[in-house]
Parts: structure tokens; sequence; C-alpha cells
């Protein structure tokens, strides 16, 4: 299992080709060991051996491996992620994974035009009522489990917009199916003695709280919290947060409240990184004070372009300290030198 006694300073991103894994080796190795990063979330566009027909890129069983093994020999702890429910498209918003252009049955819409993008769509999802995808999903799960050797997986379900719309959810309401799908992949999951990490905007009340509808939910779902039963405490959340709020980031407590092991997320603006912790610090210490059940459990930085030699090389100088103003995974860097610091002081 996943040790929550040691605060996550963790980093996230995405790798979709084979030809980037030494690149993704590198940063490891070069950037992430040296900062002190104990955690890398790894979003793979994966080639799977159980159903090669459904690749969502070309990173290979083998090279997760090699990723495995390159994270264990720095002591980082390595937790692939595969998006369930929600993101299931690729390119423009309406274009679905292979398995949904096989398995449209599965898709919340079906018949959605795959060019179509945003404003007019926001992105694909399963049908929260359609089990039958787990025949496909459980298998994904194992084989990425078990060729990183992971203590906890990540499952995803960020920025879900399309659930409890077609005929087969007719009758049953956004917060249940959220919270079913979260309770089905959880249970599969702790039967391989694995943890669980999701996104946590959808547990938002973005209304309330003052963010968008893409980091907290306006349809309905945030409620879920409350099913304790189906939402169990042990869930990891990674509270993501990547524009400024001025007033705080209020998700933080609300989450800690609620007694869960809460990691605050930024991206690609120090400013805000900075701004975020110190409100989670905040957070903290008002937790200490009264006895909130929950815990907040580290940092993470992400990174949402897909990896390769030229973003880890601009990455890597950043920081180094040597600006690339602008270029390809250069303020990627620049929040690693100005939080990193910051993650590696703090304690549970």
């Amino acid at each position: 299992m996943f040790d929550r006694t040691i605060p996550m300073l963790g980093f996230h991103t995405i790798l979709s080709k084979h030809e980037c894994v030494d690149a993704m080796i590198r940063l490891i190795e070069e950037g992430l060991a040296p900062n002190g990063f104990n955690t890398v979330i790894l979003e793979m566009r994966y080639a799977f051996r159980c159903f090669p027909e459904y690749a969502t890129g070309t990173v290979t069983y083998e090279d997760a491996g090699r990723i495995a093994d390159a994270c264990e020999k720095h002591g980082i702890r390595l937790v692939p992620l595969l998006p369930c429910l929600s993101h299931q498209s690729a390119g423009p918003r309406g274009n679905p994974y292979p398995l949904y252009k096989a398995h449209p049955e599965f898709l919340e819409q079906q018949g959605i035009d795959p060019a179509i993008d945003w404003p007019d769509f926001a992105l694909h999802s399963w049908c929260a009522s359609n089990d039958d995808v787990y025949q496909f999903i459980f298998p994904m799960i194992d084989e990425m489990a078990e060729a990183t050797r992971c203590q906890a997986f990540h499952v995803g379900m960020d920025e879900l917009f399309d659930v409890a719309m077609c005929p087969r959810c007719k009758g049953k309401t956004p917060a249940e199916l959220y919270a079913r799908t979260v309770k089905i992949l959880h249970d599969h999951l702790a039967e391989k003695g694995l943890d669980t990490m999701i996104w946590g905007d959808r547990l938002l009340d973005a209304q309330k709280m003052g963010y968008s509808m893409w980091e907290g939910d306006r349809f309905d779902i945030h409620p879920a919290i409350h099913r304790k039963d189906e939402v169990t405490r042990d869930i990891i959340i990674c509270d993501w947060h990547y524009e400024w709020h001025s007033a705080g980031y209020p998700s933080v407590e609300a989450l800690m409240k609620e007694g869960f092991f809460v990691v605050p997320s930024f991206w690609r603006d120090p400013a805000n990184a900075s701004h975020f912790w110190l409100h989670a610090l905040e957070a903290h210490y008002l937790g200490k004070r009264y006895g909130w059940e929950g815990t907040l459990g580290g940092m993470l930085c992400t990174n949402w372009r897909s990896l390769d030699d030229e973003a880890v090389d601009n990455m890597l100088a950043e920081m180094n300290g040597e600006a690339r103003g602008d270029a390809a995974g250069a303020n990627i860097g620049r929040v690693i030198r100005e939080v990193a610091p910051k993650g590696r002081k703090y304690h549970l």
C-alpha cells in the first residue's frame, strides 16, 4: 500500500511515445531525484498487451518496467494513471479513444461528430450505468499496475460533464453514478492490494467555492462526497487548481474536513503554485488546531504536455537556474525550482 506517513513530493506527466521513454528516465535521474521527488504519477498513452487494438499510444509494458526500475533505484514511488469515466476523447474532443470507436454503446453520448470541439462539446465519458465496460478497463488497469509494480493507481475521474444523460441512466442522479463508479474502481484496486488516487474536482461545489466548471462541479456530481460508503476516505485526492484564486483555495480545507489525504496540485505558473501552497499550509495549521480527520498530504507538480527530449532539456535547464523563456517544458522547470524546496520542508 501507499505509505502516507511520507508527504508526497510528486510529479505528474503524460508519456505517449516509446521513443520518449529515455527522456522520461533522464528526467527522473537528472531532475526529479536530485530535487527530492518521491512520487511520479505517469499518465501513459499505452500499447496494451491485453487489447492491442485499443492502444492509445506506443508506450509498452517493457517501457513501463524500465521506468519502474529507474524510480525504484532512486526511492521514487511510481503511480500509473488511466483516465476512467471521463476524458475518453483524443485530439478533437468529439473523437473517442479506440475502445469506444469499437464499442460506441459504452459512451454516454453517442453519435457525436468526431471533429467537434470546445466549446460545442467538452469531452467524452463512458456510461456509468453500463458495467460491460469493465471487461476491458479492469484488464487494462491490471496490466499497467503489473508493469509498473505500483502501490497505488490513479484513475483520473476529472472534468466529468456528461453523466446521467442517456436512456440507460434514466432516473439516476449524477452524484450516485459518480460515487458508484468510484466504488467499483476502488474495490477492484483494493482486491489487488492497491490504493486509489483520483483528481478531486468533481467533489467540489464550483459555485460555492468560486471555481470554474473545470476545477469544480456544476453538474450536481459533488454531493457524491457525502456518500462515504462509496467515496471512501482511504482514497487519495489530488486537488488541482491551475489559476490564481485571490481568496484562497477552499477545497483543501473542505476535503481535509471530510477526512481525505489531500495533495494540492499545480501546473505551469510558479506564482499560482506558491500562492496555492501558502494557503494549503494554512489548512494544515487549521487542521491540526481543530482536529480535522484529513491530512495535507504533500504537493504535486503536473505537466500536461506529452513528454519529449526538448521538454526535458528545458525542464532540467530551468531547474538549474538557466532561463529558457517560453520554450516547451520551461515553465514546469520553473515551478519545480520554486516550489520543490518548500515541499521538501513540509512534515505531516
